[in-house]
Parts: C-alpha cells; sequence; structure tokens
C-alpha cells in the first residue's frame, strides 16, 4: 500500500479511538473535570518546551492556568492520553518522562504497535512506577488520582 494512504488510515483509526475515549470519559464532567484534544502541555525543562497530548483530562479551570499560545501549565492536566501512530516510539519513551517530570498523575498510552495498553499511574517523586500493561478483553481503570471511577476497554482504546 502507499505509504501516504497508510498514515491517511493511521491517522484516521487514531481520530476513532480518540471519539471512544471521550464518550467512555463522559462522566468526568459530572466529576468537575473536562475533556480536550489538541491542547498543549506547558513542561518546565525550558520556556519553549511542550507537547501536545493526544487527548487530555484536565481541570474545569482549564483556561486560567494559560501560560501562551496553546499551552497550559501542567498542574491542570489530571490524565493524558496517547495513541501511537508512527512516531510510536516518542509516547513509549520520552513522553513518560516528560510527563512525568511536569507531575501529571496519570499516563496511558494505546500502543497499537504492540497491541496493548500501557498505564503509568501513581506519579511519585518526579516518576511513573513501572507500567501497568492490559490485553485486549481487558478493562484498564482509571486511577484514582484523575479523580473519577471508569474503566476504559482495551479493544475500543486500540480500535476505535
Amino acid at each position: 500500500m502507499d505509504p501516504e494512504k497508510e498514515d491517511a488510515i493511521a491517522v484516521r483509526q487514531q481520530e476513532l479511538t480518540l471519539g471512544e475515549a471521550a464518550d467512555q470519559l463522559a462522566r468526568i464532567v459530572e466529576a468537575g473535570y473536562d475533556h480536550v484534544q489538541g491542547v498543549g502541555l506547558w513542561l518546565p525543562t525550558s520556556p519553549e518546551d511542550f507537547a501536545i497530548p493526544d487527548f487530555s483530562v484536565v481541570d474545569e479551570d482549564l483556561r486560567d492556568a494559560h501560560v501562551t499560545k496553546n499551552y497550559y501549565a501542567p498542574n491542570v492536566f489530571r490524565l493524558l492520553v496517547e495513541v501511537t501512530s508512527s512516531n510510536w516510539s516518542d509516547d513509549l519513551g520520552p513522553k513518560v518522562e516528560c510527563y512525568a517530570e511536569a507531575g501529571v498523575p496519570a499516563y496511558l498510552v494505546a500502543d497499537r504497535k504492540h497491541d496493548e495498553v500501557l498505564l503509568h499511574p501513581d506519579l511519585a517523586d518526579g516518576k511513573y512506577p513501572h507500567p501497568q500493561c492490559f490485553e485486549r478483553g481487558q478493562r484498564v481503570p482509571v486511577p484514582e488520582s484523575v479523580g473519577v471511577h471508569v474503566e476504559l476497554p482495551v479493544d475500543t482504546l486500540l480500535d476505535g
């Protein structure tokens, strides 16, 4: 298949997955949180450092945490979700460290390359412990540190 078509299919699959995740997390609004896509997380390593997670669970007062452009202070982010695509190694490597250093309580990766979901819960001392791995047929419990009790189906996170 043509590489451009493969990329377009992967992007569409990622969009479907994120839409399904948003549906699954609808209860977060009732708990006083919100969910956003395409919003930048300002990283404290330097004034120009930021990341744009695929999906974020944030405090309702996100707008009060505006830093610059479309970037917001990390203290309002509760859960970050990445759905791997062609740059899957970034989601599994550098982003884990960056998000932990920024103080985000939990990080979830729908790793389509390896057909599993990784959950980095329970941030402690600027690091996540070893991730919890979930396979097809299982459900991923959103950590208590996020502030809402939801379980996300692995198949939905991987397939949309």
